[in-house]
């Protein structure tokens, strides 16, 4: 049996942010610079105000994909250095792993999904790839900031830019977790393999896992994003941050989940 999505679904918003970020939306149709080193950045224009430039973020995909056709979103967390493209690769899931944004050979890899993820960004739990190098730095560097209680409370939101929508996440859960690949160990195509991951997640004993409350009663018709990346002296652990969409400007993503 199949349930399609119900778009009624309790989920914490604010309701004012939603009307700023659905006016700021259709403004989404392109202007990322390259810099003379080859890196991409985001343009961000009008408000110096952390939430309100990243609302008014633009990004030129068009431009991005001449660069390498295999971006297809960006990610930005307020607060962290995590600005970066997100990729796909067709040739192999690990390919960015050992490769950076522009396709070239970097062990300093890229931000990346598996080919099990769709790029729409529709799955209930698309898992993005990050590298953190042994003197702690890297794309993903970062995400260990939100083992700090602290900084986990003061920073609730993520954005992922598509062409042509902005889907804002919150940040509900981060913690360390056995290195083992999240895609391979839940089938998240079905009710069960959601629910077991969600159910690891909130009863698996760990002192220093932190849940932000209000989320208890995530469930299987959400849509998340779990980011995750390990230090390469500790590469039998990983560290993940668990987000879940709270606003999606351009009212395109859904999907049927299968009991």
């Amino acid at each position: 049996m199949t349930y399609r999505y119900n778009r009624m679904i309790k989920i914490p918003i604010n309701r004012m942010r939603l009307f700023l970020l659905l006016i700021f939306a259709v403004a989404v149709t392109g202007c990322a610079s390259v810099q003379d080193d080859g890196e991409t950045s985001p343009v961000q224009e009008g408000s110096d105000s952390v939430q309100e430039s990243a609302a008014d973020t633009t990004i030129d995909f068009a431009a991005l994909q001449r660069q390498n056709p295999d971006i297809f979103g960006w990610i930005s967390i307020p607060g962290t250095e995590i600005d970066h493209p997100i990729l796909q690769s067709e040739a192999a899931d690990d390919f960015y792993e050992t490769h950076n944004a522009s396709g070239e050979a970097d062990d300093a890899g890229a931000v990346y999904i598996e080919l099990a993820n769709l790029k729409s960004m529709c799955d209930f739990n698309t898992v993005l790839h990050g590298r953190t190098g042994a003197d702690e730095t890297g794309l993903f560097a970062d995400l260990y900031r939100f083992a700090d209680p602290d900084f986990f409370t003061d920073h609730k939101e993520l954005y992922i830019y598509l062409d042509g929508n902005v889907l804002t996440y919150e940040i509900f859960a981060a913690y360390e977790r056995e290195n083992t690949s999240l895609i391979r160990s839940y089938d998240f195509t079905y009710l069960a393999g959601c629910e077991q991951f969600l159910d690891d997640m909130y009863h698996t004993r760990d002192m220093g896992r932190n849940l932000r409350e209000g989320w208890e009663d995530v469930s299987p018709y959400h849509f998340l994003v779990t980011l995750t990346t390990q230090k390469e002296e500790n590469d039998d652990r990983q560290f993940v941050v668990i987000a879940a969409l709270i606003n999606d400007a351009a009212g395109t993503i859904d999907r049927v989940v299968t009991e």
